[in-house]
């Protein structure tokens, strides 16, 4: 049942700007903590990304849909351009509001005046599917820059961005009537998250200064309410596509919940505790963010580069805040990249590059009286059968040994890198492996299951023993397997050894091919029709091992002692 009330919530939105993730007086408190601790390297890394986007000239042309478009080139064309106007407006907006300084209030403005006005075409053609998950992202972005820097701005400035957000949140929220299965059953779920989201976001900046924004928030919350915060991650934590979609849904639904309550007092996080959960991330990240072009795996096990922990931990540190979770704020301040804009190496052909900004939510949302650490029973394993995942970990330390099974297949992490990584043929999507089951006492993990038709073994054991000790074990094995890591290991027969230590032996089976860069990292999307041009290619070890004559692989990974 939706309690929101829209004349109430008018009646009670704060006349003055900004207040999605702060008001006029804690902003002061806000500006004064850039010298404090973290909170100065979370600045500090904002502001040196702010700086960057100071050189950026404002985009001043649409791109326009176009069709047919067979290899989806068009549409991130048109995707990545709004992420990437969005991300930049977003982060000198909050640079400026973090620090008073002109220099980014005046570029802020520039940018956003220049967004609405490159993007108003958006509200002149059709709404629909396509464009939706880009569109609504832009008015979000537009709708923060107009909140932070609304008192920056000449009227004319103001109602301009205002205009657009307006025209193009009706075109979308009038689409969402019209279907009302869009972020309901039926849609895809991480989709739905962020377009309600955004849109969400967008009527809190202009309500009470738009008369149609309280109808838009009564439909988002309601979306939010009655689906997507029960339904949109699966029963077990995680979600249905991949746990990089978890982060990704919980960025926008955290974003649109944070603003709700500031904004109008309705509190979505009451009684949402069981679908908050941040077990995956209790699995998943398991290394430091360093500068530099993010990889595959680096720190989330299973993650895509651009899906690494600078990607996860603003959720984490909103997670520790609302929860009181050291746990939370432990992993994420393994981010050393906190605050700045993230960078990633996908970009089109026709140079749109993706970009993230949740430096500026970071900073608000990083809470210093939630002390990191790790807290006394904490699992170090986990089952998430929704996805055919199970996870385990030596321990919560850094460069500790740990280890995923997704859909049978494996990824090793030691040292604070993978040193085992399945190839998967992601243009054929592996089928789920059968009786999946793990089993934990404490000392010894074991993820066991049994594999399907297009699983190159009939069995597989992967037994992890505390503290730094795992062995791989293949049986009934019908094909090869292939693996690729990070760093490059001395090769000695059947033994890789890396610089930190860590060795990786096979005792069962034998090694057929080496190939020093014989993989190579291809960012590729559009359900595979779409060949990217990666700014900072990479090529890594590719290594293949056939099984003994009892069509056996037995694989042994010693890691060296985790960071305390």
């Amino acid at each position: 049942m939706v309690c929101f009330n829209s004349a109430e919530a008018q009646m009670r939105t704060p006349g003055a700007h900004p207040r999605l993730f702060f008001t006029a007086d804690t902003l002061m408190q806000l500006r004064q903590l850039r010298s404090s601790a973290v909170h100065a390297r979370i600045w500090g890394n904002l502001e040196a990304s702010a700086d960057w986007c100071l050189d950026i000239e404002p985009r001043t042309a649409w791109i326009a849909p176009r069709s047919p478009d067979p290899i989806y080139e068009n549409l991130y064309d048109r995707f990545y351009a709004m992420m990437h106007d969005m991300a930049v407006m977003e982060h000198l907006a909050f640079a400026f509001a973090y620090s008073g300084e002109q220099r980014y209030a005046e570029a802020g403005r520039r940018w956003a005046l220049c967004g609405a006005r490159v993007w108003q075409h958006e509200a002149d053609g059709e709404a629909d599917a396509s464009k939706a998950y880009a569109v609504m992202r832009l008015i979000k972005g537009l709708a923060i820059s107009y909140d932070l820097l609304y008192s920056e701005m000449p009227e004319t400035e103001a109602t301009e961005i205002r205009d657009t957000i307006v025209r193009v949140g009706r075109k979308y929220h009038d689409w969402y009537v019209k279907n009302p299965g869009m972020a309901g059953p039926g849609q895809d779920k991480h989709h739905g998250s962020v377009e309600a989201s955004s849109l969400g976001i967008a009527a809190l900046a202009v309500l009470g200064e738009a008369p149609e924004a309280a109808d838009w928030l009564a439909l988002m919350v309601k979306k939010h309410r009655e689906y997507l915060i029960p339904c949109a991650l699966t029963p077990d934590g995680n979600h249905q596509d991949s746990s990089n979609f978890w982060a990704s849904t919980m960025q926008y639904r955290i974003m649109f919940m944070d603003a709700l309550r500031r904004v109008t007092g309705e509190d979505l996080f009451q009684g949402a505790d069981p679908f908050m959960d941040g077990r995956v991330a209790l699995a998943a990240v398991v290394g430091e963010k360093r500068p530099g072009p993010n990889e595959d795996n680096r720190s989330i096990l299973f993650g895509p580069s651009y899906g690494q922990l600078d990607y996860w931990s603003p959720v984490l540190v909103f997670l520790a805040r609302q929860y009181r979770r050291p746990i939370y704020q432990h992993l994420a301040l393994w981010d050393h990249a906190l605050g700045s804009l993230q960078t990633t190496r996908y970009t089109t052909h026709n140079g749109e590059t993706l970009l993230f900004s949740w430096g500026g939510y970071a900073y608000a949302w990083y809470d210093p009286s939630v002390e990191p650490g790790v807290e006394p029973g904490l699992p170090l394993s986990f089952d998430f059968p929704s996805v055919n995942e199970a996870y385990m970990r030596a321990s919560y330390e850094l460069h500790g040994l740990a280890a995923v099974v997704r859909r049978g297949r494996i990824v090793v992490h030691a040292g604070g890198h993978p040193v085992l990584i399945e190839t998967v043929d992601w243009h054929n999507r592996p089928s789920p492996v059968r009786d999946l089951q793990l089993t934990d006492d404490g000392q010894i993990a074991t993820i066991r299951c049994r594999g399907v038709e297009d699983t190159p073994y009939g069995e597989q054991t992967i037994t992890l023993q505390r503290p730094a000790r795992m062995t791989i074990e293949r049986h009934e094995v019908t094909g090869p397997l292939r693996w690729w890591c990070h760093g490059r290991p001395l090769h000695d027969g059947n033994r890789f050894v890396w610089d930190g230590g860590q060795c990786l032996e096979i005792l069962g089976g034998a090694v057929t091919s080496v190939d020093p860069t014989g993989h190579e990292d291809i960012k590729i999307v559009g359900l595979g029709k779409l060949t990217l041009s990666d700014p900072a290619p990479l090529r890594y070890p590719l290594v293949e091992i056939g099984p003994d004559a009892d069509g056996t692989i037995c694989i042994e990974i010693a890691g060296a002692p985790a960071i305390r």
